[in-house]
């Protein structure tokens, strides 16, 4: 059975001034707030320049490091799918190479792609549509490059301008290559490991053979690595332990030490400067052995995932960091985290510190604003250790305010008139106690332990929607009662309430439901019938309210009697978020990047953003209410920006409420 496990200090805060519109022209502040690390499947380090590092991500992302790891910053995106291997070719030339492997509808894809920019800008190059899941380069010659796929092993002769199979298209066991290795002097002899045990060619893959005796039977091998000093020695990671072969991988013994429940090793590297120690990643940890895999032992948190290992010897840096000074002349040991980051250690690892600045690669869930409190945002993550966050300095600092769920997880954080307030996935209600400094879910609630899809506050009367109806409290959350309608109870998708809490507008399947009496009596309003019905509403001034259908948004300028579509600017694209933000309108389009209206509506441009940083066509939260008068993005790989969008004069904006021209 094969191993079912893909490999898929302070934030610096990086402010870019670009171009808004063509003509005119704005300036546009866009400041990252982190926080820091993420996913991290794959790190390199340049082999002419070894300070010069690369990492990839789980969504096709590059970032590059000129400090050996000190700091990072974004390079370009390669292509949708996860970054299995990075390549730095070892002949000076600079050329970048990455393998991608993509899940799609009708199967897996992906391919070869390069760089001649160190990473900023990727061209393809070659096995289009092929799922590759291990690229290396032949130490002894850096024109050969052999990718490893799910159909085949693949090989170019001429630095990835051609490809040639040299796998048996159509044989059962050649396929699924999970791995790959060459021998350091004769490029003829390949090391493939696919899910289910390793192969051998010594004659370029003109013929292969089976290499698993010793090993258990269906092994899932992740990882092969040839011993730099001694070529017969070959180590290689699989789901059922770590193998060590001396003679070329005709027989492997297994190596002890690894416990079985951390056995799933992803990666296994050797330290180039005493290839007595090797370092194992594990899904349960990094373990390491100083006498050849005799004995290992884990030198990292059990709770840690490595996907990549990087192994720099005398690492250097010219910043002046005190941790940099004494890694001259040293190993630095620098690991990819599952999402932690990049992890790393200058003392064999003995200990490791986060080496994160400039690497934020987050994935929002939901964002919160203390709108009295400038800088103190609360989020939820997805790709973290921790999965609810708070900054109270503006992102400079972050801490973990995870305490006391008892293992429930979040769905949504709120700022509600006291504090903190949050949506449970098991369903029900959870309070931040700032006092306590944990969550606990408010008295009186266990009465409706449904799933809150939306709260909206007013001062002394809160709402929660839900698919059991909408429910009120009036008491500051102690007490919760359903809100019935006339035409009786609704699921409700999601609710908005004005500051005094009396106009009241919801979404329920897709139609809207208002009340101007805080919920005593309701009218029913639709979209046009070709938009599919609303998704989600907000208010705006003047009885001015705006519509999220499917593919389109919709403005009425009469609280909802008539509705009229925004197209002049807007794509044909949903609405991942949109917000009114005093006299801007903005809106994130999916895979389209950011547009905003200064005229309510009429028309549209869109924001330009940095260069191949793909920020904006990530977003998908859109926030604003806080003290500092920003705007907040949170996206989906990013992290949380802040924008500070540029202002026409009033006499410029002001639309005509019954035209809308």
């Amino acid at each position: 059975m094969r191993c079912s496990f893909d490999r898929l200090r302070l934030p610096v805060v990086v402010v870019l001034t670009f171009c808004l519109f063509c003509t005119p022209v704005f300036a546009q502040k866009l400041t990252s707030m982190g926080p820091l690390g993420g996913d991290v499947r794959s790190l390199v380090a340049d082999p002419v320049r070894p300070n010069l590092l690369y990492l990839g991500t789980a969504d096709g992302y590059i970032y590059g490091s000129q400090d050996a790891g000190e700091h990072w910053q974004p390079l370009g995106h390669v292509a949708d799918g996860v970054l299995t291997a990075i390549v730095v070719s070892a002949d000076a030339s600079g050329v970048v190479f990455s393998s991608v492997w993509t899940a799609e509808k009708d199967g897996e894809g992906g391919g070869v792609f390069s760089s001649r920019d160190n990473g900023k800008t990727w061209q393809t190059a070659g096995l289009a549509g092929h799922a590759v899941r291990a690229l290396v380069q032949a130490p002894s010659d850096p024109r050969i490059l052999v990718a490893g796929a799910l159909d085949g092993v693949f090989r170019s002769n001429d630095s990835g301008k051609n490809w040639v199979r040299i796998t048996p298209p159509e044989d059962l066991e050649l396929r699924n290559f999970d791995s790959l290795a060459i021998d350091p002097q004769n490029p003829e002899i390949i090391y493939a490991g696919t899910f289910h045990l390793p192969w051998k060619t010594i004659d370029g893959g003109k013929n292969w053979e089976p290499i698993y005796s010793g090993m258990i039977d269906d092994s899932d091998v992740l990882s092969m690595e040839v011993d730099s000093s001694n070529p017969q020695r070959i180590f290689a990671s699989a789901c059922s332990g770590i193998y060590r072969s001396e003679d070329a991988g005709a027989n492997w013994r297994k190596v002890e030490g690894v416990p079985y429940s951390a056995r799933r090793t992803l990666v296994i590297k050797q330290d180039p400067s005493n290839s007595a120690i090797l370092f194992a990643g594990t899904t349960e940890g990094l373990w390491k052995t100083a006498d050849g895999g005799a004995v290992w032992h884990r030198i990292s948190p059990k709770d840690w995932v490595i996907n990549s290992i990087l192994v720099e010897p005398s690492a250097s840096a010219s910043s002046g960091d005190e941790r940099v000074a004494t890694s001259i002349a040293r190993t630095r040991l620098l690991i990819g985290t599952e999402d932690r980051g990049v992890l790393g250690s200058d003392d064999s690892g003995d200990h490791f510190l986060p080496f994160n600045e400039g690497f934020h690669h987050r994935q929002i869930v939901s964002i919160a604003l203390d709108a009295g409190k400038p800088g103190t945002v609360a989020m939820v993550l997805a790709n973290s250790p921790d999965k609810i966050v708070q900054t109270e300095d503006g992102g400079l600092t972050w801490s973990s305010i995870d305490a006391g769920l008892n293992r429930n997880s979040i769905t949504q954080i709120f700022s509600s008139p006291v504090g903190w307030y949050a949506t449970l996935d098991s369903g029900g209600l959870a309070r931040f106690d700032l006092q306590a400094g944990k969550w606990s879910s408010p008295k009186n609630t266990d009465a409706f332990r449904f799933v809150v899809n939306d709260m909206a506050f007013a001062e002394k009367i809160w709402f929660a929607a839900s698919p059991a109806g909408l429910f009120v409290t009036r008491d500051y959350g102690v007490t919760w009662n359903t809100l019935p309608f006339s035409s009786g109870d609704l699921a409700v998708d999601s609710v908005r309430v004005s500051a005094d809490g009396q106009k009241l507008r919801i979404v329920s399947s897709n139609a809207m439901v208002f009340s101007d009496d805080a919920g005593k009596s309701w009218t029913w309003h639709d979209l046009p019938l070709d938009s599919g019905g609303a998704i989600r509403l907000e208010f705006a001034a003047n009885g001015t309210l705006l519509a999220a259908a499917r593919n389109a948004l919709y403005v009425s300028r009469d609280d909802g009697a008539t509705w009229q579509k925004l197209q002049n600017g807007l794509p044909a694209a949903k609405a991942n978020d949109f917000l009114i933000h005093n006299d801007q309108w903005l809106v994130s389009m999916q895979g389209r990047g950011l547009f905003l209206s200064q005229d309510q509506g009429a028309s549209w441009s869109p924001v330009k953003e940095p260069g191949g940083t793909g920020v904006y066509g990530q977003l998908s939260i859109l926030a604003s209410g806080a003290a500092d008068g920003l705007i907040y993005a949170g996206s989906f790989h990013h992290g949380l920006y802040t924008l500070d969008l540029p202002r026409i004069s009033a006499s410029k904006t002001r639309v005509s409420a019954s035209t809308g021209k």
